[in-house]
C-alpha cells in the first residue's frame, strides 16, 4: 500500500542493528543472525529509496529488491545493475528525494555503513535501531548518537527466539518538530 503523499520533503530515516558495545559489523558482514530483525528491515524499507555506501552494497548478494538502491561512492566509474550511483551523500539524498516525490513516499532509508550514518545523523528525522543485548566482537562501530535530540516513539523486545543468536529490542525514535507539541 502506498504511503500518503508527503507534505514537504520526505523524512530521512536511519535503520541499523547494533550490539550493546556499538558494533554494527565485522569483516564486511553482520556478526549475528537475527531473522526477525531482517524481516523488520525488509518491511520498513520496502518500496523506498535506500541510501548506502559502496562497501555496504558490496556486502550484499544483489541490490535490495523492490527498493531504489542508491550507492554512495567516490569511484566515478562505479556501475552495477539495479543501482543509482551518487558521488556524495547529498547527491544520494537528491536522487532519493526526487524518487520519493515521484512515488508519493514520505520516507528515505539510510542503511549504512558507518561513514554514511555519520553523514546522515545531523539530518535524520527518524531512527530505527535494533539494540542487540550482547557485547559482540566487530570492526565497524555506529557513530555517537545524540539521543537527547530524539524521542523514543515505540519499542518491542524479543527474547529467546528460535534461530536468533541474541535477544534484542527494536526501537523507533523521532526528532521532535520545532514548534509542534
Amino acid at each position: 500500500m502506498a504511503t500518503p503523499a508527503p507534505q514537504g520533503a520526505p523524512k530521512l530515516a536511519l535503520i541499523w542493528a547494533m550490539a550493546d558495545n556499538g558494533v554494527i559489523g565485522a569483516a564486511g558482514g553482520l556478526p549475528w543472525r537475527l531473522p526477525q530483525d531482517l524481516r523488520f528491515f525488509m518491511m520498513t524499507t520496502s518500496r523506498k529509496a535506500v541510501i548506502m555506501g559502496r562497501k555496504t552494497f558490496e556486502s550484499m548478494k544483489a541490490p535490495l529488491p523492490r527498493r531504489r538502491n542508491i550507492v554512495v561512492t567516490r569511484d566515478a566509474g562505479y556501475d552495477r545493475a539495479g543501482i543509482d550511483v551518487a558521488a556524495s551523500f547529498e547527491g544520494a539524498v537528491d536522487i532519493a528525494t526526487r524518487y520519493s516525490a515521484e512515488q508519493r513516499l514520505d520516507e528515505i532509508a539510510v542503511a549504512g555503513g558507518s561513514e554514511i550514518y555519520r553523514l546522515a545523523l545531523p539530518q535524520a528525522d527518524r531512527l530505527y535501531v535494533t539494540r542487540i543485548h550482547a557485547e559482540i566482537d566487530g570492526d565497524t562501530m555506529f557513530p555517537a548518537v545524540p539521543w537527547d535530540a530524539f524521542e523514543r516513539c515505540w519499542h518491542r523486545r524479543y527474547d529467546d527466539l528460535p534461530a536468533h543468536d541474541h535477544s534484542f529490542t527494536i526501537e523507533m525514535w523521532e526528532r521532535p518538530t520545532p514548534g509542534v507539541s
